[in-house]
């Protein structure tokens, strides 16, 4: 005879909660979800119906914001509450992306009285996205992911060191920037590992042709935290970059609070750690919100042309209009203005060679 399973410790005291109503408590919950792998599987997965458009109005939904997702459990926050939501048998949606869902939507949930108490509810909307971060999916699911959506701006975080930065990334996260309607800044942390002058002049591109924000900070040291800060307040942003180079750390830093857990670096491939398992959005003290994504060793770009690609590096504005053909790759054409400018070192480099590797990509 087969012995019945008594729950204890953490797992169980959260089951006995019956609302959350505080960020803390189902956080924790989230946490946990996340730790045991609590995902369904494709076989136990309920069929979603999709129609694009709004749902009934005699539906007479209530709104709010994805805030994580924790296997298909959605936390929506609606006011000061936060609800556990799963998708209807059919939903509504004002966006024709390939992600249903994504934290961050706006959604128009239905409550659910289960009989157990806690507060659920079942997603009916998901409202129109006025932006998002999104890649190529890998593998099967080649379509477009989005990570995130509806925030201003992107945060692109690299280390200076422990991993060293990497600038053919940062090209491709300013390419996606664009596309999903996001303000970029950059962000170099653990800046105490190597010479803050010499980075700086390294991504003077970034900064002085292109102007986009560029901080330095150490989590270690304190340093740069204020500014970082100062920033982002009163902004929705989003945090993303390669595992390792302190994000979380980061968020936990601006917020004063531990609400992230963070990781070492791996000795053996100098690759970090994927602590933060799915994107989650947190509220700034000061207002505004930020949210934090798993970290991406590689972005494969979303619905981009190859013979679009220069039109994303601004840093050819000025010369690519003086090509002789009109319909110039910059590659191998003659009397290519771009070139000529890259030669002349009026473009940078190396900016050019991350330009022919993203075209060379998207051909394949």
């Amino acid at each position: 005879m087969k012995k019945k399973r008594v729950d204890t410790g953490k797992k169980a005291k959260i089951k006995q909660r019956k609302s959350y109503t505080q960020e803390d408590t189902w956080l924790e919950e989230f946490a946990v979800r996340s730790v045991t792998g609590n995902v369904q599987s494709k076989k136990d997965e309920t069929r979603t119906m999709i129609k694009l458009g709004e749902a009934p109005k005699e539906m007479n939904l209530q709104f709010g914001r994805v805030m994580a997702v924790g296997g298909r459990t959605w936390y929506v926050q609606s006011n000061e509450e936060v609800i556990e939501c799963l998708p209807a048998g059919t939903v509504y949606a004002l966006h024709e992306d390939t992600s249903l869902l994504a934290v961050g939507d706006m959604v128009g949930f239905e409550r659910i009285d289960d009989g157990t108490g806690i507060v659920k509810g079942s997603i009916i909307q998901v409202e129109k996205r006025f932006s998002h971060l999104s890649r190529k999916g890998i593998g099967k699911y080649a379509g477009e992911q989005v990570i995130i959506s509806n925030v201003d701006g992107i945060l692109i975080v690299m280390s200076a060191a422990d991993p060293f930065y990497n600038k053919r990334l940062l090209d491709r996260y300013l390419i996606a920037a664009e596309l999903g309607k996001l303000t970029p800044s950059i962000c170099i942390n653990k800046i105490e590992l190597m010479d803050k002058d010499l980075i700086a002049e390294d991504l003077a591109v970034y900064s002085d042709t292109l102007n986009i924000p560029l901080y330095f900070t150490s989590v270690a040291e304190g340093l740069g935290i204020k500014e970082l800060a100062a920033g982002l307040n009163n902004h929705s942003t989003v945090l993303s970059g390669p595992s390792g180079v302190g994000k979380s750390s980061l968020i936990n830093a601006i917020s004063g609070e531990e609400l992230q857990r963070t990781g070492e670096v791996s000795e053996r491939t100098w690759k970090g750690k994927h602590i933060t398992s799915s994107a989650r959005m947190f509220a700034l003290p000061g207002g505004g919100y930020l949210a934090d994504t798993p970290g991406l060793r590689e972005l494969g770009l979303w619905d981009i042309h190859p013979d679009d690609t220069a039109f994303y590096f601004h840093d050819f504005d000025a010369f690519y209009p003086k090509c002789k053909f009109t319909s110039c790759t910059h590659r191998h054409e003659p009397d290519c203005a771009v070139k000529t400018a890259v030669e002349q070192e009026r473009i940078d480099p190396e900016r050019y060679i991350s330009y022919l590797q993203i075209v060379e990509s998207l051909e394949e």
